[in-house]
């Protein structure tokens, strides 16, 4: 806005000047000013442009067990327990169980992601079934059963079983 006046008053003192100098000059110091504008509206875009651009996110999340929230504040994390570095617990008779810790995800989530997980490993894995328990927005509990195979005593870990997970939430 100021620049704008600043350019209707070099307009008017142009034109009011009863001095000798030519109307082509008076057009020389006009086109300069323009121009100068013109770069400063195209710099002014440019910064708009990058601040909508950046809230922007190519998360879409469409429903939740907790509701939604600012889609502004999408976020995924992934990550895995890695290969022989699980800590697989027994339980019930033909299962075992793991808690997956997801508080190195940065900006953590404040309600609790939509968790996606898939079993890894090097044996017996694709004979499972699992269900995910106690999902907080920090953390959550796998159990996987297997009815062909006993992955208990130690098994799970010895066929480097690890978990492999995605989770979808927000983070404010």
């Amino acid at each position: 806005m100021r620049s704008t006046l600043l350019l209707l008053l070099c307009v008017a003192v142009l034109f009011n000047r009863s001095s000798a100098a030519s109307q082509g000059q008076r057009i020389a110091a006009l086109e300069i000013a323009v121009a100068r504008q013109a770069e400063q509206i195209a710099e002014l875009t440019e910064k708009l442009a990058k601040r909508e651009n950046s809230k922007k996110t190519e998360v879409s999340i469409v429903s939740g067990e907790e509701g939604l929230g600012d889609s502004s504040c999408s976020k995924v994390c992934a990550g895995t327990t890695r290969r022989f570095f699980t800590q697989w617990e027994d339980y019930s008779s033909d299962g075992v169980s793991t808690t997956v810790d997801m508080s190195d995800c940065g900006r953590g989530f404040v309600k609790t992601p939509t968790i996606i997980t898939d079993l890894e490993g090097f044996g017996w894995q694709w004979k499972t079934t699992s269900a995910i328990y106690s999902a907080t927005p920090d953390s959550f509990r796998l159990q996987v059963r297997n009815w062909l195979w006993d992955p208990q005593g130690g098994n799970a870990g010895k066929k480097g079983w690890n978990v492999e997970w995605i989770a979808v939430g927000y983070t404010c």
